[in-house]
């Protein structure tokens, strides 16, 4: 029987190189093998490893904290643009020629309390001819207006031009002082606004009626004829009295869409909404108008932008409306014009009863 003695030395050599260490020696023959028994030892740790273990997450923990500085950046801006929103509908509503809706009701335009009521000159007429002479804007005025005519022995009134929308070369975002006021072009009337004081003095001195010339863009002119028109003063908002239609405008439809829509509501800015609480200036583009109550603001609404384009298109809601006539809400008209024409003056029965009370 050949034997072999397994020397302690060799074994520690070869034991290390696997890390294990032997615990006994036995000697192998050709009849009984030898068991050695090792011990395990963990695997070691390479350094490289630990190295990349803290490299992945440094950046982990890195991006981790970039993220959530844009998220609070963010949140911040978001925040801020909230602030900015309700610090400019403060300015609007507490501007120098309007006072906050809560306080109106209290207030009610008081010349003597409240700054917002300008000093504004009323009409003048001229003794010879019978012609009014209106006060336009800063310092303009408009001759010539409500001339007396006579034919066959009755006494007429001509037409006169109280909005025309041409062109683009006068915007219509203004303020409700504005508006009050007039503005535009006086002398040819291509985009004219004769001011919200001048149709109250006109209407409540005169019973007039109103025409409204609609011009598509196929050159299509329609025509529709108020009986009644009126507008209240700034107190009430200038708030409008319509009916009486008669005309082309909407020849498939049993009523108009203006003395349907906007009867009674009252004239609105962007810096002097009275409705509901909603600015509806700023969702027509900013122009003033008789907005009603509701999402859509107006079904009938002539001071809108002119399209730039001959398909009629502009953004939502900004265009010249008549839904009653063009549906689509992104479309808009070529041109308009609003002319009033006054029936009979009504100051004389104003002074009768005066004087009786």
């Amino acid at each position: 029987m050949l034997t072999k003695q397994l020397n302690s030395t060799e074994l520690k050599q070869n034991c290390t190189s696997f890390h294990m260490l032997p615990t006994t020696t036995t000697t192998m023959n050709n009849s009984h093998a030898s068991l050695v028994k090792f011990r395990r030892y963990p695997p070691k740790i390479s350094d490289n490893t630990v190295e990349r273990c803290y490299f992945v997450l440094i950046h982990f923990f890195f991006y981790a904290i970039m993220l959530l500085i844009v998220y609070i950046r963010l949140q911040e801006f978001s925040s801020r643009q909230e602030a900015i929103i309700t610090v400019i509908n403060a300015n609007h509503n507490l501007n120098s020629h309007h006072t906050p809706r809560d306080q109106w009701n209290n207030q009610k335009f008081s010349s003597s309390t409240n700054c917002s009521c300008h000093i504004f000159l009323h009409p003048t007429q001229d003794p010879t001819t019978q012609c009014l002479e209106l006060h336009f804007g800063l310092n303009e005025t408009i001759s010539n207006v409500f001339c007396p005519i006579l034919r066959n022995d009755q006494e007429y009134y001509e037409w006169v031009v109280v909005q025309s929308r041409q062109t683009n070369s006068i915007s219509f975002n203004r303020s409700w002082l504005e508006y009050r006021r007039g503005f535009g072009n006086s002398l040819n009337q291509t985009d004219f606004w004769i001011g919200n004081e001048n149709l109250y003095w006109l209407t409540n001195n005169y019973q007039c009626r109103l025409k409204i010339e609609l011009t598509d863009w196929y050159n299509e002119t329609r025509v529709a004829t108020y009986e009644l028109f009126r507008i209240s003063n700034q107190r009430d908002e200038y708030r409008l009295q319509i009916g009486e239609y008669n005309g082309t405008m909407e020849p498939y439809n049993k009523a108009d869409s203006f003395s349907r829509w906007h009867h009674n509501f009252p004239f609105s800015t962007y810096d002097h909404y009275a409705v509901e609480n909603v600015n509806c200036s700023n969702l027509h583009g900013g122009v003033g108008w008789w907005f009603h109550s509701g999402t859509e603001c107006a079904h009938v609404q002539l001071n809108g932008r002119l399209p730039t384009r001959t398909d009629g298109l502009v953004p939502l809601n900004t265009g010249i409306l008549w839904i009653g006539w063009r549906t689509d809400r992104h479309y808009s008209f070529q041109h308009v014009r609003m002319l009033i024409q006054p029936k009979f003056k009504l100051h004389r029965r104003r002074r009768r009863r005066r004087r009786r009370r």
